[in-house]
């Protein structure tokens, strides 16, 4: 009888050892299912974000490529067309000037230190 007592504990003991192997299981595979649900939004919004940001920047620099201030606007003399230059017939309006005006040059800096004078204060 012992022996018939002893083999049936052990049948339930690896039954319920048996049992808490798959549930152990099933929790490891719970979290790695949050794990990766979680990683998947996470990175689900980071390319949202990416995706909006490119377009937001993309139109920014065009915007900022297409716009030119206007001569008059920088502190220039008169406008961007000169008045002393007539249009010949047949030739682009003045708006289309406007698209093709190249600034003046800049003045050269200088880069060289002025010449010190000595101290006659003391």
């Amino acid at each position: 009888m012992t022996r018939l007592l002893l083999a049936l504990a052990g049948v339930i003991l690896l039954a319920v050892t048996a049992l808490a192997l798959v549930w152990l299981i099933g929790q490891v595979l719970v979290g790695v299912g949050v794990v990766l649900v979680g990683a998947v939004g996470v990175l689900g919004r980071l390319l949202w974000f990416l995706l909006v940001t490119g377009v937001l920047a993309g139109l920014v620099y065009f915007v900022a490529s297409a716009w030119r201030p206007a001569l008059r606007a920088r502190g220039g003399i008169g406008s961007a067309r000169s008045s002393a230059v007539a249009r010949p017939a047949g030739a682009a309006p003045a708006s289309a000037a406007l698209l093709t005006f190249a600034p003046p040059a800049a003045a050269p800096v200088s880069l060289e230190k002025p010449p010190v004078s000595p101290d006659a204060s003391a």
